[in-house]
């Protein structure tokens, strides 16, 4: 066996296994418009083919970078390589609450070196995490270029549905609209 710390996402196990079977365009076949079971798919797929790295001919898997979203569709981070930069936060610990509680919206990101500290515990544990994180402050431009970039793909690619809701305000929308 072997350990690897490479970024992989579930989006990348969908080119991963096309390719093994022999379809290792499927991405930009996808984003064109692909023909298949009587209808044309013209979507974008986040996801990179992780055969090569898997396979040992390349050294790197594909991916350098990693959103965290929110079940209401809210980027809540952006992992690069080892850094992850946070923009929101849930702070209710563990159980069912963690459904329930709203994330807290940070003034300023939150960067965190997941190498050094992979529980994320600097921001508590540590007297000169401050000091820390503005040393690395240039991280959030790097992200800012990674974030505009994936924003661009909305363009020829919008939203196809909205994050669903789990409040009485979906519910009552959807009464009102059967009503007239």
């Amino acid at each position: 066996g072997s350990i690897s710390n490479e970024i992989v996402q579930h989006h990348d196990w969908l080119p991963t296994f096309l390719d093994l079977a022999s379809a290792p365009d499927v991405i930009d076949k996808l984003k064109n418009g692909y023909e298949a079971i009587g209808r044309t798919y013209k979507n974008h797929i986040d996801g990179h083919s992780l055969l090569p790295y898997l396979t040992g001919k390349e050294e790197k898997g594909p991916r350098n970078f990693f959103f965290y979203f929110s079940d209401d569709g809210d980027v809540l981070a952006i992992r690069m390589d080892n850094w992850k930069i946070t923009f929101m936060e849930q702070r209710t610990a563990g159980t069912l609450a963690v459904w329930r509680d709203p994330f807290t919206r940070l003034r300023a990101p939150v960067i965190y070196n997941l190498r050094t500290d992979p529980y994320e515990f600097a921001t508590v544990t540590s007297n000169t995490y401050d000091d820390w994180m503005m040393q690395h402050a240039y991280l959030i431009y790097a992200v800012q270029a990674v974030a505009g970039k994936f924003a661009e793909t909305f363009r020829d690619f919008p939203a196809v549905q909205k994050p669903n809701s789990f409040t009485i305000d979906d519910a009552m929308s959807k009464m009102s609209e059967a009503a007239g």
